[in-house]
């Protein structure tokens, strides 16, 4: 026989875990600033990843759009292209409404959304012989939100796929400045 604490402790996991796992994410148009006219050109390049220690599918993403786009790559080449991802502090308009939203949040049990900004830069830096060249910052951010009512649309704006697509944007956007 199961007694009622089982019962509530059961339920009470089960929100738990639907809150953990509904998020949906809705991006930001990718932008880039800092940009430098030369180029790097259509020659054999080292490509070196910075800051992807735990983006091992987006890092494969991006070096297939490399690949794809004519970018030839050599391990032992002069020239190097380094991507280098930092997350940057998420900027709120209204931080105290931003933590009431949490707090509202926590003590619904997740029946109402909580908001949460996400901001990364991602920049494509060529040298060659150690000289920096070229570089180019794209700014990414997206906003994600959790709980209940978000599983009817994180289907379609789950925060993994909407990041990625963002990267891969970013550099078909530099792919056509080379």
């Amino acid at each position: 026989m199961v007694n009622n604490d089982s019962k509530v402790y059961t339920l009470l996991h089960l929100v738990i875990i639907i809150f953990y796992f509904s998020c949906a994410a809705f991006p930001d148009q990718v932008t880039s600033k800092e940009r430098k006219l030369s180029s790097i050109g259509k020659e054999k390049v080292r490509v070196v990843f910075t800051g992807f220690y735990r983006y091992e599918q987006e890092k494969k993403a991006i070096l297939e759009t490399l690949l794809k786009r004519g970018l030839t790559i050599d391990p032992n080449s002069d020239s190097e292209l380094e991507l280098i991802l930092q997350k940057k502090e998420p900027t709120y308009k209204y931080i105290w409404i931003h933590r009431l939203n949490l707090l509202a949040t926590f003590l619904s049990g997740g029946l109402i959304p909580s908001h949460i900004r996400t901001e990364q830069t991602i920049t494509f830096r060529y040298s060659k012989l150690g000289d920096i060249e070229r570089e180019s910052i794209y700014e990414i951010g997206m906003d994600q939100w959790r709980g209940i009512p978000v599983i009817i649309i994180m289907v379609l704006q789950w925060p993994n796929q909407v990041y990625k697509e963002q990267l891969i944007e970013a550099t078909e956007l530099e792919i056509k400045e080379i």
